[in-house]
């Protein structure tokens, strides 16, 4: 028996806002496809048995209203929320039953930190309605776990996981990675969910470009950026993430209102009240992980960037902000390589490991070659950061004001895609080792894939 099992994450399907929503028409062209392409006349649909795996943040709770719901999720709001996005979206539940209705087809769907209201079994129903599906159609399931094991030699988890900001609360899974709860009626929401819907969702509606730049730039340098295109926002940033906090302070309390407006002075306060709140939230949640070297060393690297950044805002405006926008190395994806790499470390059976989450393709050969991390990046739009030779009067106004339907900035977006290979013997007890290439698909409905690795 052939097996072929095609892996995509972060579709981010929310209620077809231009700013957040991340599927666009263009992602459900090239959605449909790659459908086409698995399908039982398309080449990567040539197998007895054909999986479409769902990586996590195929649907994007957080960035569809109600938005701010506090440190926690109802079901009530989940299905409020579920309601726009089937809504906006009814082509690519109708695209799932068509592929579901092939032989040999189903489709796995794993949870990520924006759609952990898929741990609500009442979301499950709605979204197998939507399909087309009856209840209890085995073709289409939600994995209850953290992680997805579809064969001995390969696992596949969202990676949020090693994320401290966006890792998921005590409560829903154990340790392990186990359920809890397979019938929760409320979910607790990370601190970065609890930080996007109350104090970053302004930053992100006026400034969308921080969530599309690839590669991706942290915390620090998009503070930075706003603390020369718009301090008012840096301040009101501030305030509402140190509402967050169990016992707020005053927000920016030693910078005096002639300082207001001064980008390395707001930096340095900004920054120290943001050191604080991530104090507050690790004590409250548990620090990222045990001492280590890395860790150790990545800190040293944040102090370092920090004091680059600092001095770097008192340059020119335009020197500034090319150096602001140089790529860096992006934390948050070393943290996921970092689990990732260690997983297969402990599982020496396994020859790959996959995760989304991070926004960002990559390939990382390890043991020899013998094992692989492999990241899916991410459907939405992705755009380059300028260039210091890019920075024009013109781009440094778009930066400030940024109108999203005209984007002048590189669009460096790829339709990212696994296809896993494995075989076995007619009763299913030998299998052969599974062979997993990263591909991108090129086109809409009438084009095509190739091979990146």
């Amino acid at each position: 028996m052939s097996s072929i099992k095609v892996i995509v994450s972060d579709l981010h399907l929310a209620d077809g806002h231009p700013i957040f929503d991340g599927f666009t028409e263009a992602s459900q062209a090239a959605f449909e496809g790659l459908l086409a392409a698995a399908g039982t006349a398309g080449p990567l649909g040539k197998a007895d048995d054909v999986e479409l795996i769902i990586n996590g943040d195929g649907f994007d709770f957080l960035a569809t209203p109600p938005y701010d719901t506090g440190e926690t999720i109802d079901i009530a709001t989940a299905l409020e929320k579920m309601q726009l996005i089937a809504a906006a979206h009814q082509p690519f539940f109708e695209a799932l039953g068509a592929f579901l209705a092939q032989p040999g087809h189903h489709v796995t769907i794993i949870t990520g930190n924006h759609d952990i209201e898929l741990r609500f079994a009442e979301i499950r129903a709605a979204i197998t309605r939507t399909i087309g599906c009856e209840p209890d159609d085995a073709r289409l399931s939600f994995c209850p776990t953290r992680f997805y094991q579809p064969a001995p030699d390969i696992a596949i988890e969202h990676g949020n996981q090693y994320d401290f900001w966006n890792r998921t609360l005590p409560g829903i899974w154990d340790e392990q990675g186990q359920p809890l709860d397979l019938h929760p009626q409320r979910l607790a929401l990370c601190p970065g969910s609890r930080y996007f819907q109350h104090s970053a969702l302004a930053l992100s509606l006026n400034y969308p470009y921080f969530d599309h730049l690839e590669p991706s730039i942290n915390i620090l340098r998009q503070m930075a950026l706003l603390c020369l295109l718009n301090p008012a926002l840096v301040r009101e940033t501030v305030r509402h993430a140190i509402e967050l906090m169990p016992e707020p302070r005053q927000a920016l309390a030693n910078l005096a209102p002639e300082e207001e407006n001064i980008p390395s002075r707001l930096f340095q306060e900004a920054m120290l009240d943001f050191l604080a709140f991530q104090q507050d939230m690790e004590r409250l949640f548990g620090k990222p992980g045990a001492t280590s070297p890395d860790n150790n060393q990545a800190q040293a690297n944040t102090m370092m960037e920090y004091m680059m950044l600092l001095e770097t805002l008192k340059l020119p405006l335009s020197e500034a902000i090319a150096a602001v926008c140089t790529p860096a190395t992006y934390q948050m994806g070393e943290n996921v390589a970092r689990g990732m790499h260690l997983l297969l470390s402990e599982q020496p059976a396994l020859r790959y490991a996959v995760a989304g989450h991070t926004h960002m393709v990559r390939i990382d050969p390890i043991n020899n070659g013998q094992q692989s991390y492999l990241n899916t990046g991410s459907w939405t739009i992705r755009v380059a950061p300028p260039a210091p030779g890019e920075v024009t009067p013109a781009l440094i106004e778009w930066l400030r004001k940024p109108d999203w339907s005209a984007i002048p900035l590189r669009d460096v977006s790829q339709r990212i895609f696994i296809v896993v290979e494995s075989k076995s013997d007619e009763k299913q007890v030998q299998q052969t080792p599974s062979s997993a290439t990263l591909c991108v698909w090129e086109g809409g409905r009438n084009g095509n894939y190739k091979v990146l690795a």
